[in-house]
């Protein structure tokens, strides 16, 4: 998540004017987007990837049909819960793309410090969860 955000801190503040550079930063992104999802994808054991959006939506036709041939409750807690997950990824990805948009009208590279800034949230939360955590596991 560091490398992350010093990627994307990186771009905001490196190209104020980014003509004549957007290979460079077209291929930071991608790098960056690559370690998102490889953290994402190891952190869930390969249960989510993020940036794959057609697999979210096969899976998800295959989990919605399959809630028609389970009967057993474990199964139709377990796949409700899946495609749950599924519907907030596809949720969250397309209102990120859209508010990413805005914000790069609005704001140019500079909308990348909010990325920046939601990385960082995240990782004081996990990070005070896990010392809280670990701490409530000693006593």
């Amino acid at each position: 998540m560091l490398l992350e955000m010093a990627i994307l801190v990186t771009l905001s503040v490196a190209f104020d004017h980014p003509e004549g550079s957007q290979v460079q930063i077209a291929c930071a992104l991608l790098f960056a987007m690559g370690v998102q999802n490889a953290l994402v994808t190891k952190i869930s054991n390969a249960t989510v990837r993020t940036t794959h959006l057609t697999g979210l939506f096969t899976d998800l036709g295959i989990e919605c049909s399959q809630l028609f041939f389970h009967r057993e409750k474990h199964d139709v807690h377990r796949l409700t819960r899946s495609i749950y997950l599924r519907l907030a990824i596809i949720l969250f990805f397309f209102l990120g793309g859209v508010i990413g948009g805005f914000a790069y009208q609005a704001l140019g590279l500079k909308a990348l410090l909010l990325s920046s800034a939601f990385l960082m949230i995240a990782f004081l939360y996990d990070s005070v969860r896990l010392t809280l955590l670990s701490f409530l596991r000693k006593r």
